[in-house]
């Protein structure tokens, strides 16, 4: 026969199995879903966030600059592989960056 107490620490041995498993479960999904939201559409982003970063910063600047709505998620589409991405480059001003700035993108998008 089992006794109440080893009954009482039996359940609360499984609540705290399943309350640690829940956690774990979270935390890998809130980390995945955290990697997505910054950009899906570049594969390599994850090991190049330096190099994501500079790039990022044109779309920021240049979405900033001209306060269009969207401007900064056209500037991004496609892993920054878009004419609206060149277009944020000059019009940011960082026309000798460009070179630079494209072998960026040819790194994240491979």
């Amino acid at each position: 026969m089992v006794s109440r107490a080893q009954s009482r620490f039996s359940s609360q041995r499984t609540w705290l199995v399943a309350a640690v498993v829940l956690a774990v479960l979270c935390s890998f999904g809130v980390q995945r879903a955290a990697a997505g939201i910054i950009n899906a559409e570049c594969p390599n982003m994850i090991g190049n966030r330096d190099i994501y970063k500079k790039v990022d910063w044109i779309c920021e600047d240049c979405a900033n600059i001209f306060r269009i709505d969207g401007l900064g998620m056209l500037c991004r589409k496609n892993c920054f592989r878009n004419i609206d991405f060149l277009w944020c480059v000059y019009a940011s001003e960082r026309h000798a960056q460009k070179d630079d700035l494209t072998r960026y993108v040819s790194i994240l998008g491979q």
